[in-house]
């Protein structure tokens, strides 16, 4: 029923853990597969919906309860950043939800043309593995913040209360044991699909865009392998001709893999907006009630670092992508082109070769650097200078 991802020679990829967990909890947010019946649509509507509704019983609740403690300010901003984070969840899922149709179309291509298996490339596979453990890491602190949250219910539930999983009131007496079995099902229910929405933007986005790098830092091999092969040839009549060729070639590369940024951005650019702008809110709430009691507020701790974590990853790898991006135009330049048209005698062609170098640079002048509703950069501008520096 669901989409699973093929290599371009039908062959399943393994998934991230963290993306198998979000594929499992959170099915109603995964592309069908490519033939779904009848009834695979009303399912998944269905889930869409639920799930949907679910999160809105949460805001609800968690928002009703910040009315009542107004004037409490402990249990106010104990309440405040559940609820901004499950509003900032509604929004996305509703934005995934209207675009499961592109995010498989993205899928789909990314596993047949960009992604590198590990045994194509184990170097590669094993720097983009180095690459995502920031992505990984964040998921874990989300799922100890979860489950810290569990114990925090399993504490109240032994001493015979019925409190909500999260700081949540309604305007009905919640507490009489069959209300309650239904609302602290919905609310376990919530918990994961919130845990897993949080995580999966950085986590999926995380993986395409190392595997775009490696894309990328490939072209620069190839151009120069072929510049090699080419010199080491005794047709200095042809040789301006066939690197231009080859030159072609690169550059088809090049403009594929600069369009699939760009799809790549307009999936991901208006959740990251959304992700950004409530973040900086959440960060300082967290930070405020992680220090005013640390003892009591482990829930608080856990989940500030994740947050802050999962800005620092944004960063870190946006400025990966960035500044391969911003090499590019030297790739070209750098290419061995002034070798090839120094041995070459076939003027016509040397004058066409240097015009497509040309081109070539202009084409790469601009850097790709994701945003969020270009207003949002996901780059650390200090990381990247100083990888500069040292290449």
């Amino acid at each position: 029923m669901r989409y699973q991802p093929r290599l371009k020679n039908g062959e399943l990829v393994k998934l991230s853990w963290s993306l198998v967990l979000f594929r499992w909890t959170n099915p109603g947010m995964w592309p069908l597969d490519d033939n779904p019946t009848e009834r695979d649509c009303y399912l998944d509507r269905a889930l869409v919906v639920s799930g949907f509704l679910t999160i809105c019983v949460q805001v609800q609740g968690g928002f009703h309860y910040l009315l009542d403690n107004l004037q409490d300010l402990d249990n106010f901003f104990a309440a405040v950043s559940p609820a901004l984070l499950q509003t900032e969840l509604i929004i996305r899922f509703v934005h995934m939800a209207m675009h499961k149709g592109l995010l498989k179309k993205l899928l789909q291509y990314f596993y047949a043309e960009i992604y590198v298996p590990e045994e194509s490339d184990k170097r590669s596979f094993s720097r983009i593995k180095r690459q995502l453990l920031g992505p990984q890491l964040i998921t874990v602190f989300y799922m100890a913040t979860l489950l810290n949250y569990f114990y925090e219910f399993g504490m109240n539930i032994m001493a015979g209360r019925r409190e909500m999983l999260f700081k949540q009131a309604y305007f009905f007496d919640h507490r009489k044991l069959p209300i309650y079995t239904v609302l602290i099902s919905i609310n376990f229910w919530a918990s994961l699909l919130i845990v897993t929405m949080v995580f999966v933007d950085l986590n999926m986005l995380g993986e395409v865009l190392m595997h775009l790098n490696v894309c990328y830092r490939q072209l620069g091999k190839d151009l120069r392998s072929a510049a090699a092969h080419l010199l080491e040839s005794k047709d200095k009549q042809n040789i301006a001709k066939n690197y231009r060729r080859e030159l072609i070639k690169v550059l088809t590369r090049n403009i594929d893999l600069n369009h699939f940024a760009k799809e790549i951005e307009k999936q991901f650019t208006f959740r990251l907006f959304i992700t950004f702008s409530f973040s900086a809110i959440i960060l300082c709430l967290l930070l405020f009630k992680s220090y005013k009691n640390p003892a009591q507020n482990m829930i608080f701790i856990f989940w500030f670092i994740a947050k802050f974590i999962e800005q620092l990853s944004f960063g870190y790898l946006g400025s990966i992508l960035y500044q391969t991006t911003n090499e590019l135009d030297l790739m070209y330049f750098c290419g061995d082109w002034e070798q090839i048209i120094y041995c070459s005698q076939n003027v016509a062609e040397n004058v066409k070769l240097m015009k497509l170098i040309v081109l070539s640079i202009e084409l790469n002048s601009k850097p790709f650097s994701l945003t969020g509703l270009k207003t949002q950069r996901c780059e650390r501008k200090g990381f990247a200078t100083r990888k500069s520096q040292q290449q």
